[in-house]
């Protein structure tokens, strides 16, 4: 498995888990809901975003 498949794999399971803590997210009452498993992955999808752009201007050279 290269690095790039490994980034691949980790951003999709993060999508998986946003779109699991989101789901479950109290709309009626925002106060009690815990943001920071949302905002954690959102971070997580970012860096490995910007990890395989990365990756892909090193293949290029």
């Amino acid at each position: 498995m290269t690095k790039k498949t490994g980034a691949y794999i980790v951003m999709i399971a993060g999508l998986i888990l946003l779109i699991i803590n989101i789901s479950e997210l109290d709309f009626s009452n925002l106060k009690n809901g815990p943001f920071s498993g949302i905002v954690s992955n959102v971070l997580l999808i970012l860096a490995m975003i910007i990890s395989v752009r990365d990756l892909n201007k090193k293949e290029n050279k």
